[in-house]
């Protein structure tokens, strides 16, 4: 027998034993108080200004909390979008491939500037070729919102024409109990399909009643896995740690002040890794690659309950992702002295300040909420070779100064209209390497405004129309060496979004049962957009980038669940129709029609969860006339969270994803020629315990 068959067969093993032991102890936990149950729809978004339920947001907006989080067993930040309609992530399953796609909006590293990604509040950026944009480790997360559309760029920056995806880091909060001032939670997880492993270490405490700490250290290993029909697919493992310190400190009247630290790394140190990190394309070969993405949150926060006039919040926010590439050995001959290849070193580094404040008003019958902020930032982007500056990947300064507005009025609790306001000022410079590089400025605008309308008590009617401005990039302004005969883009103009969005949700209580409840939303939405930046074209002398593009995206989305005492149900659809309308052929940032259901049910008082989700996905065509099938995955899943006597604490999930061992592609990967399948069948077995004292 094979090593990795013995593997194989000690962690089947250690799956069967476990289930066979642990699966009459649920029996013997006692009857509890029935929770009152509300389905996602019903979770409380904070992105959107003053915090109110997903379904009462005039808004496409998800949020996926710890239980989700936790029930993926997810190795990468993406794999945790996989039930959020209009949002999926895309670059194969290395954790240095990670891009997302919104609304049909996400391409390659080029469309970051058209997604908005955050971590605490402190926004990331990577745009290197052949890497993804975004790294982390789902372990640190315990909350991901995912803001669908560009209304949401009046309130995180002009530009975000495919939305937001925010997430937010573990609180020694979440692991203190009443009584407790010390918290422990140890972690092991294992996965079959490439031999994977995780070992994850939380220590949380809390002094007194003012401060308060966790910190946070993990380490994830995955091997190469194998598609559905066996193949094993070279270079898709690699391994990362992860840390995080996070503390705060509470004081004023009522310890309502906060002034909180965050502070997290994510370090993979990879010899020999794909040079290709996101596509099947050995002609690119090897590099020894260190990756690194640093991320620090300084924050004050003063509610001020007792003046409607303040509510403050102030974040000094910092981020540094560098890449160092070396001994690289390209795979084919003919790139053999590329400069691509040299001993590189990049890095993005960005350090910014938010400052808001929101006056409260009311009167007979009708509630004013006004946010008014500043925003500015500095974005200090760098690229080194043996020879000297890349001049394919230009060094420069991205530094933008922003001013917004949203007003939220409320009347008779039924009528809510939310008007949002947005102007940044960017000016890009760039290094004194870069070969006809001047320093451009550009005015950015956002505006929107979404109305929403209760019905009755169940159901409810929403709207909005917003346009949002995006500034040209370093890279689009700058670069002048992909190709021969290219010059600098410093005429470029701004791209201009408009989207007409509109729907209606239902969301009802005691439904079939006491205390359950079903909830389900529609969103039709409708974006164009104009001075697309792209490139015309290699053999087209002239400026590397142009305003030449116009295009169309329009979709639906359908999301909805049923939340009970012992069952639980999920659905989520979307349908994106991307236009070029300069060629009139399909965008192939388009991803295919996408369908998800999940069916689950708890059992011995709400500590056992289980269920099943399938993704079937349609059939689709990229611009190019290749064709990839549609197909079904299926995956099923189980949690035990005993609560009573020597095993409250534990918890042990289980799940066995891709079931049927499906052979799969994403569209949105690229062409057939270098678009990798992905895992086929995969058991992940994750058990942890946490010590309070």
């Amino acid at each position: 027998m094979t090593l990795q068959k013995r593997r194989r067969a000690r962690l089947y093993a250690t799956i069967s034993a476990t289930a066979l032991l642990l699966a009459p102890m649920p029996a013997l936990a006692q009857q509890s108080e029935s929770v009152q149950a509300t389905s996602f729809l019903g979770r409380i978004i904070l992105g959107f200004g003053r915090a109110r339920t997903a379904i009462d947001t005039p808004q496409a907006v998800s949020t996926l909390e710890q239980e989700d989080i936790d029930r993926e067993q997810a190795s990468k930040p993406g794999d945790l979008l996989r039930t959020v309609p209009g949002a999926t992530a895309f670059g194969g399953d290395r954790m240095t491939g990670q891009s997302f796609n919104i609304r049909g909006i996400g391409s390659d590293a080029s469309d970051q500037n058209r997604i908005i990604i955050t971590v605490d509040g402190a926004e990331k950026y990577g745009e290197l070729y052949r890497l993804g944009q975004f790294f982390g480790e789902p372990e640190l997360y315990k909350r991901v919102e995912i803001l669908r559309g560009p209304a949401s760029s009046a309130l995180y920056g002009s530009g975000a024409l495919g939305g937001v995806v925010a997430f937010e880091t573990k609180d020694a909060a979440d692991f203190l109990q009443d009584g407790t001032s010390t918290a422990l939670r140890v972690k092991a997880a294992g996965n079959s399909n490439g031999s994977g492993a995780l070992g994850s270490v939380i220590l949380a405490h809390r002094f007194g009643e003012s401060f308060e700490i966790l910190a946070a250290l993990n380490h994830r290993r995955e091997g190469d896995y194998k598609s559905g029909d066996g193949t094993r697919v070279d270079g898709s493992g690699m391994a990362g740690s992860s840390g995080l310190l996070k503390g705060t400190y509470r004081f004023g009247d009522g310890n309502e002040q906060a002034l909180s630290l965050s502070l997290s790394r994510w370090l993979s140190d990879e010899e020999g890794a794909n040079y290709s990190a996101y596509a099947f394309a050995p002609a690119f070969g090897t590099v020894d690659r260190k990756a690194q993405d640093d991320t620090a949150t300084l924050l004050w926060t003063n509610p001020a309950s007792g003046n409607p006039l303040l509510d403050s919040r102030v974040a000094l926010t910092y981020s540094r992702t560098l890449i160092d590439q070396e001994n690289a050995v390209p795979g084919t001959p003919a790139l053999i002295g590329n400069p691509l290849f040299e001993d590189s070193f990049y890095e993005y580094r960005t350090l910014a300040l938010r400052a808001e404040n929101r006056f409260s008003f009311s009167g007979a019958g009708w509630d004013n909420y006004l946010t008014l902020g500043i925003t500015a930032s500095d974005l200090q982007r760098k690229a080194q070779r043996e020879s000297g500056a890349i001049s394919f990947h230009p060094e420069g300064t991205d530094r933008r100064y922003g001013l917004f507005l949203q007003n939220e009025y409320i009347w008779d609790e039924r009528l809510t209209a939310v008007l949002g306001l947005r102007a940044d000022r960017i000016a890009l410079t760039p290094s004194d390497e870069v070969a006809g590089g001047e320093k451009r400025s550009h005015t950015a605008r956002v505006a929107s405004l979404a109305v929403h309308y209760k019905l009755t008590q169940d159901w409810a009617v929403f709207g909005s129309v917003s346009q949002t401005e995006r500034a040209p990039s370093i890279d689009e302004m700058f670069d002048v060496a992909s190709a021969p005969g290219k010059t600098t883009s410093l005429d470029l103009k701004t791209e201009r979004a408009r989207t007409l969005e509109a729907g209606f949700s239902y969301g009802g209580r005691d439904f079939f049962a006491n205390g359950d409840s079903l909830d389900f939303k529609l969103t039709v939405f409708n974006t164009r957009i104009k001075d697309k930046i792209e490139r015309p074209g290699n053999a087209v002398p002239g400026p590397t980038y142009a305003n030449i593009a116009r295009a169309r995206i329009r979709g639906v989305e359908l999301e909805g669940g049923y939340d009970a005492e012992t069952i639980f149900g999920k659905f989520a659809y979307s349908r994106i129709l991307g236009t070029d309308q300069t060629t009139g052929a399909r965008l192939n940032s388009t991803p295919a029609d996408e369908l998800v259901l999940e069916l689950g049910a708890r059992a011995f008082d709400q500590t056992l969860e289980y269920g099943w989700r399938g993704t079937f996905l349609r059939s689709a065509t990229r611009a190019d006339g290749e064709a990839f099938p549609g197909y079904g995955v299926n995956d099923l899943y189980a949690t035990w969270r005993p609560d009573q006597g020597v095993m409250a604490g534990l918890e042990v999930q289980l799940a066995v994803n891709n079931v049927l061992n499906k052979q799969y592609r994403n569209i949105l990967n690229g062409g057939l020629a270098s678009n990798e399948p992905r895992r086929g069948r995969d058991i992940r077995l994750a058990v942890g315990r946490q010590f309070n004292w």
